[in-house]
């Protein structure tokens, strides 16, 4: 189900959903919505039960879906902060078991809140782990993750507009260059924005107040080593690869994200060479703009043979990381950076 989906669905919730993707933003503000469209306002503590990673088991939650709502129609269960990939076989068990009362207890609204580090949703489509084919049985997946750049606008600027403060919609792009992408950021460096205008007497904000007021976001994160790469810095890449190696991140993820990211280059580059413009590459591919903005400025001028070679050298490294021991795995991982910077960081 997509957010539209859900969204059309508030008047009528109904069973279970099970929010997942990047946008904790979003996750946190389909509950609050979840939450007005179900309790009716009476006896709303009884009838909202939160269940979070300490307090949470499968005998709890079986015990919280079952239970009957207090002087009402329904009440919502929602489960929060659960790591859902360090389960056991029998919790796995139990949790199935209390995910199959939904039917016999239409009464029931539950959500499942599920963090992104917390809850493995495998390769959707075509590859979804065995949690989230658990899950889905009982529960409908609700993709919540970051929005596109023009529903990223209409966002901030709506919430500009709440405030009554106006912004320049031409702005936007710089307030997300500033603050990066994540909508709990963006939320609080707006609210900053508006504080700072009110407390000036003024009703509208400048590119000059965004620079001076906001904080600069970094965006990085999962994504540190192919950005790296991306930006042909060699000391960033390798200083990043040991630090996975040191978490114990599986050779085979990483080598993954950096094939990914080379096939989406190549992808890239050939659209742009056939005159494709950003959004057009955005909407071939289903790659976010911002991120097609990024891989045109890094391939603009690249050859499309050196692409062809770099994906041919991750082929290669995932076949011998597959065939050999974790030890091999890491050394092949090495070995490909350092091809690859060779190739591309001159």
């Amino acid at each position: 189900m997509t957010e539209q989906e859900f969204r059309n669905e508030l008047k009528s919730l109904n069973g279970g959903y099970l929010f997942y993707g990047d946008e904790d933003y979003l996750k946190y503000s389909y509950s609050k919505e979840a939450q007005r469209a179900v309790l009716d306002g009476s006896f709303d503590d009884f009838n909202h039960i939160v269940l979070y990673a300490e307090e949470f088991t499968s005998a709890v939650l079986e015990d919280a879906i079952c239970s009957l709502p207090m002087m009402a129609d329904k009440k919502l269960v929602e489960v929060r902060g659960v790591d859902f990939n360090a389960l056991k076989k029998d919790e796995l068990q139990g949790l199935e078991i209390a995910l199959s009362q939904l039917k016999d207890n239409d009464h029931t609204v539950l959500i499942i809140r599920a963090d992104s580090d917390y809850f493995n949703v495998g390769r959707l489509p075509k590859q979804p782990s065995e949690l989230f084919k658990m899950v889905t049985k009982y529960l409908t997946p609700v993709e919540l993750s970051f929005p596109s750049a023009s529903r990223l606008k209409s966002w901030i600027l709506r919430h500009f507009s709440q405030e009554k403060i106006e912004l320049d919609p031409s702005l936007c792009d710089k307030l997300v260059e500033v603050c990066g992408h994540d909508m709990w950021a963006l939320s609080n460096e707006i609210h900053k924005l508006c504080a700072f205008a009110k407390m000036n007497e003024r009703t509208a904000i400048t590119g000059e107040d965004i620079e001076n007021v906001c904080c600069q976001t970094i965006e990085y994160g999962d994504f540190q080593l192919t950005n790296a790469l991306l930006d042909k810095n060699r000391a960033l890449a390798f200083e990043t690869l040991y630090r996975q190696k040191s978490s114990h991140e599986p050779a085979p993820s990483i080598l993954a994200s950096v094939m990914r990211m080379y096939t989406e280059l190549f992808l890239v580059k050939r659209l742009f060479d056939m005159g494709q413009n950003k959004a057009q590459i955005s909407k071939a591919t289903g790659i976010h703009e911002f991120k097609v903005g990024r891989y045109i400025t890094a391939v603009s001028k690249e050859s499309p043979k050196r692409l062809e070679r770099a994906i041919e050298l991750c082929r290669e490294a995932d076949i011998k990381s597959k065939s050999s021991s974790n030890v091999v795995s890491y050394i092949a991982v090495e070995r490909l950076i350092s091809e690859l910077c060779a190739l591309f960081c001159r």
